[in-house]
């Protein structure tokens, strides 16, 4: 056992990422019975050195003496120390594209606007590897959209269960009684899970509320729904200012999801059971305008969509099941919550791991619009217009060493196209409507003129072709971004710009 009188705001957590796991609790001294933390690290051994060290926040005990028990030798359990901040993140990672600073993360959690304008996101993250594992959730935020500070992890697993995915809600009208602009969290409690803590426990939907802008959160007593089934999951919470109440949509199983309402944002009452055929996990719902008129789009996990109406009960499908996505590397993506104006969307860029200390990269926010097309409505997605923003135009075909921004209008009559750059190249043929981007067969609407965005990002790219028809992300194993960029066709070089991304 090894006691730390807490002097500092960190208690750093040394991980090997090869090492065995060793299960380590922290208790209070002043309360030797509860338990306050739980981890499974894999420490390193005498001589071993660190991959990185997990920062876990332990300002609220100060002036307290934690007690870190393990069945591990006392002089392994000391290299776990108090730091005043957290470390540096470990080299490699994106830019402009939110990464953990070390560790795991994936679905997007609690996207929210401030205000003051800041955005606040949330992920799962797991921080004791570079896998998936207990989760937890890691936090960020930026003024652009596009730079990320990270911030603390801000909810841990506990007793009720690890912490699964949900969403945020800025709650202006001071609904649930903590005050106007009190940030309010909903997250499925996930017991049942591996964490041995939590063995026996069973989903549960729960919340959390911060009155510091979103810096900590504080679990709230009890619970908002019960278990209803097997794994219910991913809340997502809005306001439908039509029918006047907040409204929450749950995956249950399956293909099911619930819809529920609440005047109070704490006590939900089920409206729909709902089965939307080959859609799963992580639900959105939201109004798009197309040609002047309101639809509404029930959103799962991989990209899978259904256009509809909604009245603030009930979600009506009103065509067949479309993807928004070219591929299955994007995933449980969610819209931010008190964004005006515009329907913004972050994925989970299921990106494989390469050897690195990070896995798992979320995509540059993305606006949603809704068009016609010959099957009826269908998203298009393009980069926010901060991007836009924060570009500088470069002269010349040698890419930057920093993010970059490739956009072209490929010709119709352009033939067999081939676009080459640091780290991957992309193939065109304009009379067929097919291409690929790495692994990723594409289509696209032959014998038109096609606007080509291509995102170059470390450990990422992400391609958008036909003004936001087709969305691909990929992975980049290039370490460097700098290099000749070159787009060829039929008849020769075909015009394009680059970028830097400030």
């Amino acid at each position: 056992m090894l006691t730390i009188p807490v002097t500092k705001d960190y208690l750093l957590f040394p991980v090997r990422l090869r090492a065995q796991r060793q299960l380590l609790t922290v208790f209070s001294e002043k309360d030797r019975e509860t338990k306050l933390y739980e981890f499974e690290v894999p420490l390193p051994r005498e001589g071993e050195e660190a991959d990185y060290c997990v920062a876990v926040p332990v300002r609220r005990h100060r002036g307290d003496t934690l007690l870190l028990c393990g069945a591990v030798p006392d002089e392994e359990l000391a290299r776990v120390t108090l730091a005043d901040e957290r470390p540096a993140p470990v080299p490699g990672r994106p830019r402009i594209h939110f990464a953990a600073e070390s560790g795991w993360i994936n679905d997007p959690n609690g996207l929210v606007r401030l205000s003051d304008g800041e955005a606040r996101l949330y992920c799962q993250y797991h921080p004791f590897g570079v896998e998936w594992g207990p989760m937890h959730w890691g936090s960020a935020s930026s003024r652009d959209l596009l730079h990320w500070t990270p911030g603390d992890i801000v909810l841990f697993p506990d007793a009720d269960g690890t912490m699964f995915s949900g969403s945020g809600w800025r709650d202006d009208e001071n609904a649930a009684g903590f005050g106007p602009g009190a940030l309010l969290f909903y997250y499925t409690c996930a017991g049942g899970t591996q964490a041995p803590w939590s063995r026996d426990g069973v989903f549960t939907q729960r919340l959390a509320v911060s009155l510091d802008g979103g810096r900590t959160l504080e679990k709230q007593p009890g619970l908002l729904l019960p278990n209803i089934a097997h794994a219910n999951r991913d809340p997502k919470v809005f306001r439908h200012e039509a029918s006047g109440a907040y409204i929450m949509a749950l995956y249950f199983s399956e293909n099911d999801y619930g819809i529920f309402r609440s005047t109070d944002l704490i006590h939900w009452e089920q409206t729909q059971h709902l089965t939307l055929p080959g859609a799963w996990e992580c639900p959105d719902l939201f109004p798009l305008t197309v040609d002047g008129e309101e639809k509404w789009v029930f959103w799962s996990a991989d990209s899978f969509y259904f256009v509809g109406s909604f009245d603030g009960f009930r979600f009506t499908p009103e065509q067949e099941r479309r993807t928004a996505y070219a591929n299955r590397t994007g995933y449980a993506a969610q819209s931010f919550a008190r964004e005006e104006g515009r329907v913004l969307s972050v994925a989970w860029l299921r990106l494989p791991n390469a050897g690195r200390a990070f896995t798992g990269v979320l995509s540059v926010p993305m606006e949603f619009t809704l068009a016609r097309d010959s099957e009826g409505c269908a998203l298009r997605l393009n980069p926010c217009r901060e991007l836009f923003e924060a570009m500088r135009p470069l002269p010349g075909t040698a890419a930057p060493e920093g993010p970059w921004v490739l956009q072209a209008e490929i010709p119709a009559d352009a033939g067999q196209v081939r676009a080459a750059f640091p780290g991957g190249e992309l193939t065109l043929d304009m009379e067929a409507g097919t291409g690929r981007f790495g692994d990723t067969p594409l289509a696209f609407e032959a014998g038109k003129p096609l606007p080509l965005l291509l995102i170059a990002d470390y450990a990422v790219f992400e391609l958008y072709l036909g003004s936001g028809a087709v969305y691909a992300p990929a992975q980049n194993l290039s370490p460097t971004l700098a290099g000749g960029v070159s787009l060829q066709g039929r008849a020769g070089a075909l015009p394009f710009t680059l970028s830097a991304v400030d």
